[in-house]
């Protein structure tokens, strides 16, 4: 991106705390913060890393005032209620949310109601941890806004905590975190800084993840890690568009699986929006794949993690994409691509059938052939 570019950046990070074993420093930075008593929430996938945590909690000299380990995707307004009547009866004065986007999510729509602090230790690479952007979903709808509450004081970055990942899941998590940096590279609010910053967290997560295979050492697990923190840093400093968008409808609407979704929708609405793309942004993702076609790199290391083929799989009919389609075009525009409604009907239907459409020239109208 050209530094004469007109833009407005502003950061309001949390404080990082990163490296291996280095979540048995949360007692302290508890202290730092004036608190003592946390409800400490994970998922049931993530309960055992919470249960160490506490562990290293009471080595501090802190005691959790209550544990949770049901935490679920796309945060269930019932839950969050349940969450509140638990802060009320422990005297929960913070909150400390071990695992991914499930439990992250859940803390933080806790947070938007109690106004406690928020620490997160990440075990996955969903980047949830660095914005102040919350969901909730209620019948079937999930409701997203952005508040400075929800938005976590200290974030702790132990890859010991990914150490036992499942590949797919380590896999289908880190390109959930690319889809961030991504869709931050031509953000209509991107800056140079975010550029800079997406296009090192798509080269450091790819190599990663093209790792993988091989069996993954420390460093690569310590540097997919450092590569999920940058998405997330991405994903906060700018608006999220339609991959965002038509990944929380999908969520929201058929209980989707949050990071596979992304890992599938992510090189097709990337191919959608190639029209608008710069030559800078162009190059940039293209530099993270030695000069290929990133959306078919994408797509390649979706299929090798185990990503639904297709949205048939993920229980979308052919009936279903047209009223998806119209409620995209419904929202606020946004300039990331073709957003009139047979464009977006267009990008579905190839979605639907499973098949990447060939790179297009700036000519590109959104239409897909059959």
């Amino acid at each position: 991106m050209s530094t004469t570019t007109r833009f407005i950046h502003q950061s309001k990070t949390p404080r990082i705390v990163f490296g291996r074993g280095r979540r048995r420093e949360v007692a302290q930075e508890l202290r730092a913060l004036g608190v003592r008593a946390p409800l400490c929430v994970s998922s049931p996938g993530s309960a055992a890393a919470a249960a160490g945590v506490a562990v290293s909690l009471a080595d501090g000299s802190l005691a959790p005032a209550a544990t949770s380990d049901r935490a679920r995707m796309h945060v269930p307004e019932h839950l969050v209620d349940e969450h509140m009547r638990i802060v009320e009866e422990s005297g929960a004065d913070s909150l400390v949310a071990v695992g991914g986007g499930s439990a992250i999510g859940l803390a933080k729509a806790v947070a938007l109601r109690s106004g406690l602090p928020v620490v997160c230790l990440p075990t996955t690479y969903s980047g949830s941890e660095m914005t102040d952007v919350w969901g909730v979903t209620k019948r079937g709808e999930k409701r997203t806004g952005r508040d400075v509450r929800v938005l976590a004081r200290v974030v702790v970055y132990d890859p010991e905590l990914t150490d036992g990942l499942p590949r797919s899941v380590r896999g289908l998590s880190g390109l959930n975190a690319v889809a961030h940096a991504v869709e931050a590279i031509y953000a209509p609010d991107t800056s140079p800084l975010v550029a800079v910053t997406a296009g090192e967290a798509i080269a450091v997560m790819i190599r990663a993840l093209r790792g993988l295979d091989g069996g993954w050492n420390d460093r690569d697990r310590d540097d997919a890690l450092y590569a999920s923190w940058l998405c997330g840093v991405c994903l906060d400093s700018t608006r999220m568009g339609l991959h965002h968008r038509l990944c929380h409808l999908l969520g929201g609407r058929f209980d989707t699986p949050h990071a596979a979704t992304h890992a599938l929708v992510l090189p097709f609405v990337l191919r959608h929006q190639e029209p608008g793309l710069s030559d800078a942004q162009r190059e940039l993702m293209a530099r993270s794949v030695n000069g290929g076609d990133v959306c078919t790199e994408l797509l390649r290391l979706a299929r090798a993690f185990g990503a639904p083929s297709d949205l048939r799989a993920l229980g979308v009919g052919v009936d279903d994409l047209a009223p998806i389609a119209r409620r995209l075009a419904q929202e606020p525009p946004s300039s990331d691509g073709p957003t009139g409604e047979k464009s977006l009907l267009a990008l579905l239907r190839s979605l639907h059938r499973g098949r990447l459409p060939s790179p297009i020239g700036p000519g590109y109208d959104g239409r897909v052939s059959h």
